[in-house]
């Protein structure tokens, strides 16, 4: 998922929230559209926070999905001369 999907994604959500809120007080949904605007920001806000947390992870896990092979690869290695001895 990318960086720009989650930043609309959690823009989106923090809109409905504003929305859902101002209709469980039976206030007028679209009154003061700057609320609205900064529920979105700060979702958004969370959103990319998110998105770039899922990139670091993949990269860590890329990392250690490399080493793992190269030190199985040199175990394999190490059998097959004990083996051969």
């Amino acid at each position: 998922m990318s960086v720009i999907t989650s930043v609309t994604g959690f823009a989106a959500f923090g809109v409905l929230v504003r929305t859902y809120a101002l209709g469980l007080q039976k206030r007028p949904l679209f009154s003061n559209p700057a609320t609205h605007l900064a529920a979105a920001a700060a979702f958004g806000g969370v959103g990319y926070f998110f998105g770039q947390a899922l990139d670091r992870q993949s990269a860590l896990i890329e990392g250690k999905k490399d080493l793992l092979l190269k030190n199985r690869e040199r175990a394999e290695e190490i059998a097959k001369q004990q083996a051969a001895l």
